[in-house]
């Protein structure tokens, strides 16, 4: 059975699905609660508004939207209809510390691949639990912020990062980044 929640954060309107208690989908801020629910009940059929499954998680998105430094290592996830790459680009993105950035050559260097950045950056533009597989932590190599899937794009993103990091302006790459 597939359950949702449409919740309220500072930053706008955050939606949740999951199954079997475990989380499937992160709906960022950037639509109305209509355009959410819709969605979610036509991607996942029979899906029924839970007001209890997704409390925990609830509470800890709407805290992280407060810059609250939250870890997410509670929540259970399925993946199980990505690939064994995309699951992997996942896990090692799943592991980025809050308030930190990584490259996407960082993320290919961890998969032990070579040239494999634009791969990663598909896997990553479907990432269907953003800020619990923090995406956003995901920049260029010159600094730069790269893309966003997520409502607001790159604006979303940024945001984020500011939010984590307290600076005033996007974190800044300079030579090897520490793991």
């Amino acid at each position: 059975m597939f359950y949702y929640s449409i919740f309220e954060t500072t930053l706008g309107l955050c939606g949740v699905a999951g199954k079997d208690n475990r989380l499937i989908e992160v709906i960022l801020p950037g639509y109305e609660r209509e355009e959410i629910r819709d969605y979610l009940r036509l991607k996942y059929k029979g899906a029924e508004k839970s007001p209890i499954c997704f409390k925990e998680l609830e509470r800890d998105i709407k805290g992280y939207f407060e810059g609250k430094r939250i870890g997410f290592d509670r929540t259970h996830l399925d993946l199980s209809d990505f690939t064994p790459f995309q699951r992997r680009v996942y896990m090692i993105t799943r592991a980025i510390p809050y308030g930190k950035v990584r490259t996407y050559g960082w993320i290919v260097d961890k998969l032990n691949l070579c040239n494999a950045q634009r791969a990663v950056g598909c896997a990553l533009a479907r990432n269907p639990i953003p800020i619990i597989i923090p995406c956003h932590r995901i920049i260029r190599k010159d600094g730069k912020p790269g893309g966003f899937s997520a409502p607001g794009g790159i604006r979303l993103k940024i945001e984020m990062l500011k939010l984590e990091t307290g600076a005033k302006g996007l974190p800044h790459v300079s030579g090897p980044l520490p793991c």
